[in-house]
């Protein structure tokens, strides 16, 4: 394979890449709004596709192909020390999230006092208006005869019904817990 052939792949696949490295970019850009760690990771994103590209590069403008293995391989070596310095940074991140959500929880937060009755009647008042909604939908579609479109009507509306009676009891299951 000609270096030619290479450095156009080389250009494609760095081309192809810009789904990584252009949030990567806007990443960098926001600056000090993004987490250290997200931003370790991005200068790495960036490092490994600008090597990438400057390799594809150098395959164009100079006759032997080891200078432009070399810089792929710094950019990639680079690259991967940054990226675990991210790693390393976002663990240090989330302990100190945890912490922070530890100092803040007081215990469990009480739940209002809102009946059962109140919440069942709810999840029962909108699974009628759904049901008859969709019941007046098949009964008003063209195409076929009242009786099986009645029929349709019924049975599909009585399983709407079912579906959020179901629901709302397993809310009110759980509410009680």
């Amino acid at each position: 394979m000609t270096r030619t052939v290479l450095a156009i792949g080389t250009a494609a696949l760095t081309a192809s890449g810009c789904v990584w490295y252009l949030p990567a970019i806007a990443d960098l850009q926001a600056g000090a709004d993004r987490p250290r760690s997200t931003r370790t990771a991005a200068a790495a994103c960036v490092l490994w596709w600008a090597a990438l590209a400057l390799a594809g590069g150098l395959l164009l403008a100079v006759p032997d192909w080891h200078p432009a293995a070399q810089v792929a391989l710094t950019g990639l070596v680079a690259g991967t020390a940054l990226r675990l310095r991210a790693a390393w940074d976002r663990r240090g991140e989330q302990r100190e999230s945890a912490a922070r959500w530890a100092a803040l929880e007081a215990g469990p937060v009480p739940r209002g006092g809102r009946p059962a009755a109140l919440a069942l009647a709810g999840w029962l008042v909108v699974g009628a208006a759904v049901a008859s909604l969709g019941a007046v939908a098949i009964l008003l579609s063209a195409g076929g005869g009242l009786a099986p479109k009645a029929v349709l009507a019924a049975v599909g509306g009585a399983a709407v019904a079912l579906a959020f009676l179901l629901v709302g009891l397993g809310s009110v299951r759980r509410q009680g817990r």
